[in-house]
């Protein structure tokens, strides 16, 4: 496999997998003892960001650089909020979900730059 298309291709499957990730991380809202409306509205609430990065996934399929700068955005906003909101101890959280999103947004930087060479 060559070298251009590993940096087109990575981007796209490794956001797939973080979203993939991010939507097994909601199921675990169901472990609750609530009502059944409740359970639904906390799922629905616990998928905005697979929702979100769906979305952008998507426009960065045939834009990378959307996909450069939403996912550097999303992965620095999430790490910012996780160290404040927790301190060192979200460190795991940050380097599960936070920088993966950086380092996908810095491959659909990349793609972007091959395909203007």
């Amino acid at each position: 496999m060559s070298v251009n298309k590993f940096i087109l291709w990575a981007p796209r499957i490794l956001s797939i997998l973080l979203i993939l990730l991010m939507f097994m991380f909601s199921f675990d809202v169901f472990d609750l003892d609530d009502v059944w409306y409740m359970l639904i509205l906390g799922f629905l609430i616990h998928n905005i960001p697979v929702f979100v990065l769906t979305i952008a996934l998507i426009i960065s399929w045939k834009r990378p650089i959307v996909g450069a700068i939403l996912f550097v955005a999303v992965g620095i906003f999430y790490s910012v909020f996780m160290l404040i909101r927790g301190g060192f101890e979200m460190l795991s959280a940050v380097l599960t979900l936070g920088l993966p999103a950086i380092l996908i947004g810095v491959l659909f930087g990349l793609s972007t730059k091959r395909h203007l060479v």
